[in-house]
């Protein structure tokens, strides 16, 4: 039977033109493990939720698909997105929206098979590899188990394959290169996310095998050679090949200038992910990077002098110095330091207005303080997003909602930000008061036309 297997999702499976490499989408490489007369329809698209993908491009993809065909679900790596509020979508809400694709797509004969998010590059200080995913794999194996659908723990198996591979190797499976490295990025990326040509190609052999496993592929599909072969490991980064790195701290003559380091600045608070960036003199081909005379990695300099750099795992709480070094084909330039502090955690915000219990107008003022270095505070209530607001420079944050409560009881919490760090939720109970839903109040003048906003003598509604 010719069957299609579809792909839904965003960034991490979508399929990638030559124009975007070396960036690639593990949908697009299924078929380089299939044989016979299964095709591969990659609907997958950059920065979808399952919100988005649900209203925008779902019903085309019902529209073509017939009986028996597999349709992959793998949403999650955009919905937890709480500091983006046109992306996030609660747990709730995500959990909701998967039981309706499986729903729709089973209804019309289709095979709904749910994926969890690929892992991203993320190592703890000791090399284990981290969920950088929040609740939403686990959510989405609740609604696998409820509804009895097929489920793919992508999240949990890239999990191990990168905790196989390590920090050191893995960067060779991720749209990662250094300033020059790669024709499309002069200036270099740094892209813990999306997956390169060879890293898609081994996400999408777990996937393939997994169908098989859960019987969803017959083995006459795939290519049985190829997805048995265990893979090659990636070779190791060009800065872990480095001979006696630590000596380049010692030269005896330094030449030229050290390098700049414009991010993170001196003194500057910053994630457990600092990306670093700079310059260097004409003549540095590569720096290198020290913290306590122990070298932690380095990055190629670009044709015009610039420079980016991530640490291969993250980054340890509390005071931080780094020294930088330029190699040259003369020699090696004077010591840089460069002095920060990470924080891995962040305090929850007070809210000072409304207090506890207090009693509020219809359009109620939310205001508090968070701790320095925060960047943005996230109001939510019964798990849905109502609103973010910015902080100043002195810790301060304020918000008003731009429609009126309604009467009643209400909690709402908040949650400050630091870059990708979150911290536990505060909250706050307050009484809206206003006219009840109800109130005859609300009907008088119900029998002429509404009122338009130049009238003088509009019926009040109930509403301010």
């Amino acid at each position: 039977m010719n069957r299609t297997i579809f792909v839904l999702g965003d960034s991490v499976p979508a399929p990638r033109t030559d124009e975007e490499a070396p960036m690639a989408g593990w949908g697009q490489k299924i078929e380089d493990l299939l044989v016979g007369t299964v095709a591969v329809a990659n609907y997958a698209r950059s920065a979808m939720t399952t919100r988005k993908y649900f209203t925008e491009r779902f019903p085309a993809m019902l529209n073509r698909m017939k009986r028996g065909d597999i349709v992959l679900i793998g949403f999650g790596g955009v919905d937890h997105m709480i500091h983006n509020g046109m992306r996030y979508v609660p747990v709730p809400e995500y959990q909701e929206l998967l039981r309706l694709f499986v729903q729709y797509i089973h209804a019309e004969g289709g095979v709904p098979v749910l994926v969890t998010p690929c892992a991203r590059y993320a190592f703890s200080a000791t090399g284990e590899v981290l969920n950088t995913r929040g609740e939403y794999p686990r959510a989405m194996l609740e609604v696998a188990a409820e509804l009895g659908a097929p489920v793919i723990d992508l999240t949990g198996r890239t999990m191990e394959l990168w905790a196989q591979i390590g920090p050191t190797r893995l960067r060779q499976y991720f749209s990662w290169v250094d300033a020059g490295e790669h024709p499309l990025h002069p200036d270099g990326q740094i892209d813990s996310s999306h997956l390169n040509h060879a890293g898609a190609f081994q996400v999408a052999r777990v996937v393939v095998s997994e169908l098989c496993n859960l019987g969803v592929l017959d083995k006459a599909d795939v290519d049985v050679t190829t997805l048995m072969t265990p893979p090659t490991l990636p070779p190791v980064s060009t800065e872990f090949t480095i001979q006696s790195p630590e000596s380049a701290l010692h030269y005896a003559q330094p030449v030229g200038e050290p390098p700049a380091v414009s991010k993170p600045a001196t003194g500057a608070l910053a994630g457990p992910m600092v990306k670093f960036s700079g310059s260097a003199a004409p003549g540095t081909d590569y720096i290198l990077f020290f913290e306590q005379g122990q070298y932690i990695g380095g990055t190629q300099v670009g044709g015009a002098g610039q420079w980016i750099w991530r640490r291969s795992v993250n980054w340890t709480a509390g005071e931080h110095v780094v020294q930088c070094v330029g190699l040259r084909g003369d020699g090696c330039s004077p010591v840089l330091e460069r002095r920060f502090t990470v924080r891995t955690e962040v305090l929850p915000p007070v809210i000072s207005v409304p207090s506890e219990g207090a009693f509020c107008g219809p359009r109620p003022r939310f205001s508090g303080k968070v701790q320095p270095g925060a960047t943005k505070v996230v109001l939510m209530e019964r798990g849905l997003l109502i609103g973010a607001t910015g902080v100043d420079e002195k810790g301060e944050w304020g918000f008003r909602h731009g429609h009126p409560w309604r009467p009643g009881t209400h909690t709402v919490e908040a949650i400050a930000l630091f870059g990708a760090t979150e911290s536990a939720p505060a909250s706050t109970t307050f009484k809206v008061v206003g006219v009840p839903e109800n109130s005859p109040i609300r009907s008088f003048g119900a029998s002429r036309h509404v009122c338009g906003d130049v009238c003088e003598h509009r019926p009040f509604t109930g509403d301010w």
